[in-house]
């Protein structure tokens, strides 16, 4: 189970958007964050203390594009984690906020049909009956199922720091099939300004395993 932890500055003031949505997600030109990466290896130790990996995003909007009509912002990360063949790569993904308030990513706008509701919802928003949910497997198996929802409103600590955030929150439920795996939530949480701050996720690779995605 993994926690990333983010500072958020911006290096030059920008014209602010009419948008209520897109300005709660911040979507900026020139928004930068950074996000240090932290680990509970253990899932059969819930009390188990994270220690940071040495990994650390630094992400930023670097400008907008648009493709078939829709604008998106770009958003570039810069990954830093030295020892690790991915030290140095760069990722891009496409920010866009749809009619429903979600906001939406694509990976590539490169050979895709973007649609006003397409894309992967990276969070709801303010919209609470949204939900999603999916299977997740090891393999072909199915060990437990994932659900999604937007939770109200709680404040964060992140580093010290307290901040009230909009926790879009995943359940994780094993099937009865997988007595060893306990429940887990996992979220990825957007203060109101300022973008996201803090984000923790699960993923299993082994029996009584778990290790950052």
């Amino acid at each position: 189970m993994i926690t990333a932890i983010s500072c958020q500055r911006t290096e030059e003031p920008a014209a602010p958007s009419n948008n209520p949505e897109v300005q709660f997600f911040n979507l900026k030109v020139g928004s930068r964050w950074v996000y240090k990466t932290y680990s509970n290896s253990d899932f059969t130790a819930p009390n188990n203390p994270y220690f940071f990996t040495g990994r650390i995003d630094s992400v930023s909007i670097v400008g907008t594009v648009t493709v078939q009509g829709f604008t998106f912002a770009k958003e570039r990360t810069k990954i830093i984690e030295p020892n690790s063949n991915m030290n140095g790569q760069v990722i891009y993904n496409y920010l866009r906020v749809n009619s429903k308030g979600h906001l939406v990513c694509y990976p590539t706008l490169e050979n895709v049909t973007v649609t006003e509701t397409g894309g992967h919802v990276r969070h709801p928003g303010k919209d609470f009956d949204y939900n999603y949910s999916s299977e997740v497997k090891t393999g072909p198996e199915v060990i437990g199922n994932l659900f999604y929802k937007l939770e109200k409103n709680k404040s964060i600590s992140v580093e010290g720091a307290q901040y009230v955030a909009s926790p879009y929150e995943g359940k994780f439920t094993p099937v009865p099939t997988q007595a060893n795996l306990l429940p887990k939530t996992q979220e990825i949480s957007y203060t109101s300004g300022l973008g996201k701050v803090r984000k923790s996720a699960i993923k299993f690779l082994a029996k009584h395993f778990w290790k950052p995605v």
